[in-house]
């Protein structure tokens, strides 16, 4: 390893030590050990657990589960990562269950490591433990000359230790502790917020007569003792936090599921509430297969491909998300489809595979000729990749009361259950690889100045990904048939799709309404079973708050042609992610990593998927091992004041 010359070590902080915050570490480690930048301190920051953070930590309900399976789960680099640091690869979640999982000191994480398999979805409390093996393993890879110093509290305040690229940073504990960097890194995705001012005004109407309310949150995060056992509770939202909250205020307590004769039945403890839940859609999230590709995965794109999206950008002028960009998009997710269907159950396609790709390749996606050549070659409807219907399933339903509404959620979602769980449907999951695959392709044009802003918040963020989540990341398969168990047991009733809930000042009461049913349900209580958005102007966290009041972080403001302005609220970053003032300056030693940013991606992935994630850690670990550092005879930058515990 080389050894520095005339200049001091390098001082880091990281402040949120998730996933994702576990992922850069390694990638400085890892870089550093093959670089030989010589000596670098590292400062993590973080209350919860290194490696699980707040929302993987090992302190919360065991019935709280991923909906990843232990094999589409890696915290590691593989040789499919496009980047210029080395591959340090390692197991994935499956691999480690069946190598390490055996050695886990607490014998409940042991023998659920045991028994998971690979097409298994683990409690979030396992995950929690082989996240802490990732960073535990990053540990004992430290190089000669790297120093880890972990401070288990919140960062409350971030300042400048003086102006230009020459100050260094300041970071202020809770405690009272301050850390002088030379960069820092806010990785804190996951903190709270007030409600927006439409939830609000509802916690405000609750307060005011009594009611039960609770606002968007994280289910495992939420005080949920006030909502009344027994009572009518009104649940918006059908998504994965709606899974949460079921599964937490049912077998939460005390209830029970049991087998009886072939049929899940659940068994009540008589301290749940009565949940009434209904959503846009009106149904749950689809389950997440439980089978693999047969025709294996392809690979690349085909049609929604760099160079489509480059002649996107190339033509000029506004982009518009649904008239650019979707016919890519859903071109490549129906060819996806159809590709497996094609391939891995030729019996069901009435062509050969070379005439289908031509057929495919020569019409138009959506139009009216497309539409009658899949009807020929694909005889069986439901074989056909339809996404308008498969977004709003109930689009148009009119049922005579809350039974006929019942008949029909249950044949939904025993028929998804089905679907999901018979491969003779794996043409589903090439449309979930396919999804997957268009969105690092589209980021480009998404994040040009051209996007239109409302198309961009309105069509991408608040239409497709919410399909993507809602096709492509819904729940495991067992939590459906338990939904179907709290269902018959009388435990959760169907409200239907349109759902539109107001809060009746005469009657002191929550009113629902949906457009599948005729009239109303009024409750003395209403949980919102959605995660909270991230908004800069409303976040509850110390440091953000305190760097948004001196207008030392702004949050993304988009205009659009014609001079209008949209505030998204997410954290803005520029080039390298980059904090940018709200004078526009770029913070040249404070970034910002998340999924409260612009630039989004996952904190950890699928192996072999060259992840995103997996390059931006790569990035950004590089560049802050290549900043220039102070010369011998100026003074150390990072000595903390206080306490830490060093690894």
């Amino acid at each position: 390893m080389a050894t520095p010359d005339d200049r001091t070590g390098l001082v880091l902080v990281l402040v949120g030590m998730g996933p994702r915050g576990a992922g850069l570490l390694e990638r400085l480690v890892s870089n550093a050990a093959a670089e030989g930048t010589g000596p670098v301190e590292v400062h993590l920051v973080d209350p919860y657990p290194v490696g699980g953070g707040r929302v993987w930590r090992s302190a919360q309900s065991e019935l709280l589960r991923l909906n990843t399976t232990t094999e589409d789960l890696t915290a590691f680099v593989d040789q499919s990562v496009a980047m210029a640091g080395p591959v340090t690869p390692g197991p994935t979640m499956a691999e480690w269950c069946l190598t390490h999982g055996a050695d886990l000191d607490d014998p409940v994480f042991a023998a659920e490591a045991a028994t998971v398999g690979p097409l298994d979805f683990p409690t979030r409390r396992l995950a929690s433990a082989y996240f802490d093996f990732v960073v535990r393993r990053t540990l004992a890879r430290l190089p000669e000359g790297m120093t880890l110093v972990t401070h288990a509290q919140r960062a409350v305040d971030l300042r400048s230790t003086g102006p230009g690229d020459d100050g260094r940073e300041r970071v202020v504990l809770e405690d009272g502790e301050e850390i002088v960097a030379d960069a820092v890194v806010l990785l804190n995705s996951h903190v709270d917020v007030r409600p927006a001012p439409r939830f609000a005004a509802l916690a405000a109407f609750a307060a005011e007569r009594g009611l039960t309310y609770v606002p968007p949150g994280y289910a495992g995060d939420l005080d949920l003792s006030g909502v009344p056992a027994g009572e009518d509770v009104l649940v918006r939202g059908f998504g994965l936090d709606f899974v949460d909250l079921m599964v937490l205020l049912t077998e939460g307590r005390g209830g029970g599921f049991v087998e009886n004769g072939g049929r899940l039945v659940y068994v009540p403890s008589g301290a749940e509430p009565h949940l009434l839940v209904g959503s846009r859609r009106g149904v749950p999230y689809h389950a997440k297969p439980m089978y693999r590709l047969r025709a294996g995965k392809p690979e690349g794109t085909t049609f929604c491909t760099v160079d489509a999206v480059g002649a996107v950008l190339r033509r000029g002028g506004p982009i518009d998300f649904l008239a650019d960009l979707w016919p890519l998009v859903g071109r490549e997710v129906a060819w996806g489809y159809y590709r497996e269907l094609a391939l891995g159950h030729p019996e069901r396609v009435a062509t050969s595979w070379p005439d289908f790709a031509e057929g495919f390749a020569a019409l138009d996606w959506g139009s009216e000729a497309y539409a009658r050549w899949i009807a020929d070659v694909v005889p069986d409807p439901a074989d056909r990749f339809d996404p308008v219907t498969l977004d709003r399933p109930l689009r148009g339903l009119r049922v005579s009361g809350p039974a006929e509404l019942a008949q029909v959620l249950r044949a939904y979602v025993t028929d998804d259950l089905a679907r999901r769980a018979d491969d003779r449907h794996s043409a589903d999951l090439g449309a979930f690889f396919a999804l997957l695959a268009v969105v690092p392709v589209v980021a480009p044009a998404l994040a040009s100045p051209r996007m239109d802003p409302r198309s961009l918040v309105e069509d991408f963020y608040g239409w497709f990904m919410g399909f993507f989540s809602f096709w492509a990341s819904g729940p495991p398969h067992d939590r459906l048939h338990q939904l179907l168990a709290l269902e018959e047991a009388g435990v959760v009733t169907f409200l239907g799709p349109d759902l539109e809930i107001d809060a009746d000042p005469v009657g002191g009461a929550f009113v629902a309404r949906s457009s599948a049913v005729p009239g109303e349900i009024r409750t003395r209580a209403l949980v919102e079973a959605t995660l909270p958005a991230f908004d800069l102007a409303r976040t509850e966290d110390p440091l953000l708050s305190a760097l948004a009041a001196r207008g030392e972080a702004a949050s993304q403001v988009l205009v659009d042609d014609a001079g209008r302005a949209l505030d998204t609220g997410q954290l803005l970053t520029g080039p390298g992610h980059h904090l940018v003032e709200a004078d526009g300056t770029v913070a040249p030693r404070r970034l910002a990593l998340g999924m409260h940013t612009a630039l989004k991606a996952a904190a950890f992935a699928r192996p072999c998927t060259n992840a995103p994630v997996h390059r931006l850690n790569d990035q950004v670990a590089r560049a802050l091992l290549a900043l220039p550092r102070p010369a011998a005879d100026e003074p150390r930058a990072g000595e903390p004041v206080g306490a830490g515990s060093r690894g």
